[in-house]
Parts: structure tokens; sequence; C-alpha cells
């Protein structure tokens, strides 16, 4: 099976790879092979397609010798650049699946466990992230009903392999540095809201279950792990990693939380303060007996593994840093510490 992955080498992507090599598929990756410190080196055995997929004539020319029986895209993001996928694509493989998102499923203050077919953010709600994968998703459904494109849609969770978890923040390391020099993880109201988090390996697990699967055309799939926690359990499994003593959480009204919005924006804040618990009997159907290995205690001491093997890989954010921390001062004191 030859298998076409877009990047290939990122937080997800790598492992998918990892794991399509592993079977014994011929992969190729599209990249511009921009290579960053805080991401993993591109695996040997695979061919490498050098062009920056967002320009379209030279990545039609770069991939006009080729055809493939699954493209896998990672980057996809937006109607503009889901016309250039279409272009690009559609005579030249069977099966187009697309990473998009669980953040398109609209939030309400019940909780709730989403599944594939729940209400979506409208296009007028949506921030440029979410606007970004429901245009993509609307595009090629469009061309799925009208043309048979061969689309299958794949909706991750918050997914970890050279990131860190967090529930106030950023995915780098400017919260994990904070913790370490004597500073609390701050948390959104009580931290009691629940969450999911999966590792990227068995993402890769179970993704590759749909190459080349008929039965998965025209479908969308949510692809989450089975570690449904509260943010406080994980915040404190990722403190207790760090710091070998009882974790240290400083709580914060959801208003004050918003204003990191800078930093990420508003709607996906807005999430993480809500319930994110995905049902996943869709996937299941289909990766028979797959279920998630990597606990989140795991999933963190990797992470932390990886990024602290090389000083290149430690990212701080010193605008992150001063807003986190003038915020830990207001609410150390009114919480009379």
């Amino acid at each position: 099976m030859k298998v076409l992955l877009t990047g290939g080498y990122g937080n997800i992507s790598w492992w998918c790879t990892k794991r399509a090599l592993e079977l014994g598929y011929e992969v190729h990756l599209l990249n511009r092979t921009q290579t960053t410190s805080t991401r993993r080196e591109i695996p040997s055995g695979v061919n490498v397609i050098k062009v920056d997929y967002r320009d379209f004539e030279a990545s039609k020319k770069a991939l006009e010798p080729y055809s493939f029986d699954v493209v896998c895209d990672f980057l996809c993001q937006g109607e503009e650049h889901a016309k250039i996928a279409y272009e690009l694509f559609k005579n030249k493989t069977k099966q187009y699946i697309l990473i998009s998102s669980g953040v398109v499923y609209k939030r309400h203050e019940i909780p709730e466990i989403f599944s594939e077919n729940d209400e979506k953010y409208t296009e007028e709600e949506a921030s440029p992230y979410i606007l970004g994968k429901l245009q993509a998703e609307r595009f090629f459904n469009e061309k799925y009903e009208k043309e048979g494109f061969p689309i299958t849609i794949i909706r991750p969770g918050y997914t970890l392999d050279n990131i860190l978890p967090y529930m106030l923040g950023h995915n780098c390391y400017t919260v994990a540095d904070r913790y370490l020099r004597g500073k609390p993880f701050l948390m959104a109201s009580t931290g009691e809201n629940l969450c999911t988090f999966t590792h990227s390996s068995d993402f890769a697990e179970a993704f590759v279950c749909l190459f080349g699967n008929k039965d998965t055309i025209g479908e969308a799939f949510n692809l989450t792990g089975d570690n449904v926690t509260t943010y406080n359990e994980m915040m404190s499994t990722f403190g207790r990693a760090l710091v070998d003593k009882k974790p240290d959480l400083l709580y914060i009204p959801y208003k004050d939380c918003l204003e990191l919005s800078q930093f990420m924006p508003r709607d996906l804040m807005i999430q993480r303060m809500n319930d994110e618990v995905f049902d996943n009997s869709k996937i299941k159907s289909i990766a028979k007996n797959w279920t998630t290995k990597m606990n989140n205690k795991d999933i963190v001491t990797l992470g932390l593994k990886w990024l602290n093997e090389d000083s290149k890989r430690i990212r701080i954010n010193k605008e992150l840093d001063e807003k986190l921390e003038a915020l830990t001062q207001k609410y150390m004191v009114s919480a009379g510490r």
C-alpha cells in the first residue's frame, strides 16, 4: 500500500508514519523538511517529497510522478487550502483522510459525550482555527456527495507526544518551567471538568486501521483516548512528574482565565473549561479490539523525557510567563496564600 502523509513528523503524525512503516507500507512524506528542534527526526525508510504544500504549482509538479492508495492530510486548514488539496489529489488517491479536530463540536453548559453527528459550531461562532476545520470538512463532504471524492474525516482530541498538557497556558515548556520555579499550576474554576488525553502512539494504532477501508469513505470518526479524567487529576499527575510532592494548584475564575486568549483562541479556552469526552464506538468498530495503552502518567513522563533530552527543545514564552505571573500574584492574595 502506498501512503502519503503531509508533514509526517509532527506531534501526532510522526507516530502514524512510524506505524505505517512497521506495517510494511510504502510511505511518502510531503513537507519542506524544515525540521525544528521541537520535532522528532523524520523516520528512516520514507521517501520525502520536498515542497511547500501551500504552493500549488510547486506541489503539483513535485507530485506528478506519484499516485497513492491513501493520503493523510495533517496540514489542511480552511477552504482555500482544501481546494488546493482537492486539486492535487483528486486523481491521485483512492482515499483522502482529513485530520480535523474534536474542537468542531459546539460546547454547552451541560455535560456531554460528543459523537460524530453532534451539533457543530456555526462558521459565525468559530475562531479562525475552528473555522478552518469546519470549512475543510464542509468542502470535502460536498465533493464526496457531488463527485464521490473518497474522503474520510478524523477528529482527534487532546493528543500528545512531544508537547505537554495544560489547563491554562500553552503546550510549550513555560508552565512546566514555572512549576519547577515553585509557581502553582493555574486552574480554571474548580478544575473538575472532564477531559481526555491520548498519546500519539495510541492514536496511530487505530488510525492506520482506516487505510484502504472502503467502509470509512464518506464517514467521520472521533479518535481519542480512553483516559477520561479531570483537569485536577491530570495537572496533579503532571506536577508529580516534575516535582515529587503534593501538587500545587491555584484556582482562577473563568472571566480572568479568558485574559489568556491572546495565547489561545477564546473558544478553544472555553472548551478547556467544559467537559471534553468523546464517544469512540465508531472508530472501535473499525479498529477491532483497539484500546489506549498509555495512561496519563506515561503520557506526561514520556513527553518530559523527550523534551529534557535536548535543551533546544525547551521553549519558554516570556509574554505568557508574565501574564501567568500577574494572575498568580492576584489570586495568591485572594486565596490567602
